[in-house]
């Protein structure tokens, strides 16, 4: 056989920030920590077993800057809260959110091979539309809420945890009926391997055998966000979203990417992955600027190109590397357009059909390029796909396939006919020929219009927009500090996967986890700048969200924690390691706008217990006749103390009934938030004690909000171990 192609095998790896925009930073979804013990490390391990093959890995830095807070236990989430807190206390709204939850994984794949998991998952019942959880969750036993608490992290394993760690292969011979101690080491052994994945991919970076890529900083759409009219390039009649573009803010989620990847990795790359694959003429100038040299995206985007003397773009011309140029060839950017066809075929086909099958596909496949388009000189091959999601899909996390396609390649590169190399290595020794213009597009079709033109999208780019522009506006008169804090909230509200989810186009399980979180960080730019939060952010923007079961989000304290008492909205420093309490919108045709807090903050040590309120409305909460009432219960004790609140000043609580002692109780300060301590012994508490609490916003006397909206939090006073929270 004649002809030769180079493999450019590209995997994209890829997570929203999930952080909490207003708390001390966890997440609110556990995807970074899941995906970390499969995809992340089962790849790794896949080319480090097979040192003959070279490929390209793009690790988002939205994905890469929560790596490494996990790693370095600067953050969690809220499912790892939930495993781990000890079964025997889980509350009910706990056991309401495991229920609801911990069944995310394909349930033919993950689920239905265990049979223990798989009777648990009918007692819960298969579709939750019809399901009651408070019904539900008295249903369950303290047995069963533990093995679901295993069964969800345990199913998240890739074959590299199974093989590498003990507790994985033996909770799965187990099949349940698992021990507190058995979920800890489990967990445990999730952490290293979580800890292990940068480090892991650095090495490889360093041996020469894989290039590591990035994206735009928190992966935006960078056609629209440079300009929302590029739209219309591929959709003219669809409707256009607010705004005018803010280039800048697109070169700057290059340059931080860049930064954060030469941090993580000890060098610069080289390569970009554009978000979704979406690509212009002006993305291509700005990824230029920023020192990348070369980028990668999807042959419907190639299709939109303009080639020297008109000639018409062929999909057959994607076997080869271009310039893109409007000056100057030889400081153009090099162009990379992956196969679909084979692309989509590793991450959507080749999952339902034996590796003895697929395998032998692709390699006919690639021998089909090399022969045709690579004669003259080798063809370029770019393969490029999610590098996460298709793995929960194939059998055993797809191993069989992933070491059968590798050691396919192998043989073929033997042969002669096929070598593996990185996009850096394709895009410096291939000549390359020339685009002169490209269509605004993306992977999906070769359009934008997943991320903007329909209601829901273009409503949220109006609010992005919105907030854009009042940060702008107050620039010259704010902190250094409180603009770059507010900046950071906007470059990650421009990230693509809330536009993705907005609309109807694609359908999640926690709609208004995506929604809260868009609409958290815009809200966090007007609390920063000293201006008004608009009304359409205190309800949801997706139509799928507002239809979602109202959740109220419990973090639980991580250690004992001693807040100065000031008012101000510093740093959260010293209110690292709280508790947390966001109640769900009031949303839905009877909105109430009189919602007070955004969240409240909450700990102790062995002699104060402190709260924390982030108000939404200043003006408001500045109004006379607002008062706080704290409601602190333990045995027969009612305890409750009142403060009246005065902007700017001390304000002393009062007792109202309980209070061990009379006179001033406790301390608050109300500048940009309420903060508040009350001493334990006036509250007739010692240390170890379990508290419940409950505080109430009044004016006039009319109760304005209660928090929580129903039941009461419950605080394990500080001894000498950590303590913990739920609804009870």
């Amino acid at each position: 056989m004649s002809g030769h192609v180079d493999l450019v095998f590209l995997w994209h790896l890829h997570q929203p920030d999930y952080r909490d925009p207003v708390g001390v930073g966890d997440m609110a979804l556990p995807w970074v920590r899941l995906h970390a013990t499969r995809a992340y490390t089962d790849l790794a391990a896949v080319l480090e077993a097979h040192e003959g093959i070279r490929a390209t890995v793009n690790l988002s830095s939205s994905l890469l800057s929560q790596l490494d807070d996990l790693s370095r236990g600067l953050c969690g989430d809220r499912f790892l809260d939930l495993s781990c807190r000890p079964a025997q206390e889980l509350g009910l709204h706990d056991r309401m959110e495991i229920l609801q939850y911990f069944f995310m994984a394909d349930w033919e794949i993950s689920i239905r091979p265990l049979p223990r998991y798989w009777e648990l998952l009918h007692k819960r019942g298969r579709d939750l539309r019809a399901v009651n959880l408070e019904r539900v969750a008295d249903a369950f036993s303290v047995d069963e809420m533990r093995d679901l608490q295993v069964f969800f992290n345990l199913v998240w394993m890739g074959f590299t945890a199974r093989e590498a760690e003990p507790v994985v292969r033996n909770l799965l011979a187990k099949g349940g009926g698992f021990t507190e101690v058995e979920k800890d080491v489990l967990l445990d052994a999730q952490m290293r391997l979580v800890q292990g994945v940068i480090p892991r991919w650095k090495a490889l970076a360093e041996s020469g055998r894989v290039e590591l890529t990035c994206s735009p900083l928190n992966h935006p759409i960078l056609p629209l966000l440079i300009d929302p009219g590029s739209l219309r390039e591929a959709s003219p009649r669809a409707p256009l979203p607010a705004g005018e573009g803010r280039p800048g803010d697109a070169l700057e989620q290059l340059r931080r990417a860049r930064e954060l990847h030469l941090r993580l990795f000890g060098a610069e790359p080289r390569g970009l992955w554009p978000s979704e694959a979406a690509l212009s003429d002006e993305v291509c100038a700005l990824a230029s600027e920023a020192g990348f040299t070369w980028l990668g995206s999807d042959e419907q985007v190639f299709l939109s190109a303009t080639l020297p003397e008109d000639a018409e773009p062929s999909r057959t011309d994607i076997h080869s590397v271009w310039a893109h140029t409007g000056g100057e060839t030889d400081a153009a950017p090099r162009l990379l357009f992956r196969d679909r066809h084979l692309s989509d075929r590793v991450g959507f086909t080749y999952a339902h059909n034996p590796p003895d099958e697929s395998v032998p596909d692709f390699i006919e496949h690639a021998r089909h390029v090399a022969s045709v388009h690579g004669k003259l000189e080798p063809a370029v091959l770019l393969v490029a796909l999610d590098g996460e999601n298709p793995w929960e899909h194939y059998p055993d996390s797809g191993q069989a396939f992933l070491e059968s396609l590798h050691g396919a390649l192998e043989a073929a590169q033997v042969e002669g006919w096929l070598s593996t190399r990185t996009g850096e290595e394709v895009c410096r020794d291939h000549n390359p020929r020339i685009l002169h213009h490209l269509g605004a597009g993306s992977w999906i079709e070769g359009k934008l219009e997943i991320w903007a033109g329909h209601a829901e999208t273009n409503a949220a780019w109006a609010a992005l927009d919105a907030a854009a522009r009042a940060l702008e506006g107050r620039r010259e008169t704010m902190a250094p500090e409180n603009f770059e804090e507010a900046y950071q909230h906007l470059l990650i509200a421009e990230g693509s996967d809330w536009f993705w989810w907005y609309g109807d186009d694609f359908l999640t399980e926690t709609p208004e986890i995506f929604d809260e979180l868009f609409r958290a960080h815009l809200s966090a730019i007007y609390k920063l700048t000293g201006e008004q939060t608009p009304r359409e952010l205190r309800h949801p923007l997706s139509a799928a969200a507002e239809g979602a079961s109202s959740r109220q989000v419990v973090r639980q304290p991580t250690g004992p924690i001693t807040p100065i008492i000031d008012g101000i909205a510093a740093p959260h420093v010293d209110w690292y390691g709280a508790g947390a309490y966001r109640a769900p919108p009031l949303a839905g045709s009877m909105y109430r706008a009189t919602q007070w807090v955004d969240v409240m903050y909450f700990g102790a040590d062995t002699t104060e217990l402190y709260l924390r309120l982030d108000v939404r409305d200043l003006e408001a909460a500045d109004r006379s006749g607002v008062r706080l009432e704290v409601q602190v219960l333990s045995g027969d004790r009612d305890a409750r103390v009142a403060f009246v609140l005065e902007r700017g000043t001390r304000c002393p609580g009062q007792p109202i009934q309980g209070c061990a002692r009379g006179g001033a109780m406790g301390r608050l300060f109300f500048d940009g938030i309420v903060e508040a301590s009350l001493p334990l012994e006036g509250l007739g508490l010692g240390p170890g004690q379990k508290v419940l609490f409950a505080v109430h916003v009044l004016a006039g006397g009319v109760e304005l909000e209660r928090l929580p909206r129903y039941g009461h939090l419950t605080l394990d006073l500080p001894r000498r171990g950590p303590r913990s929270s739920e609804i009870a």
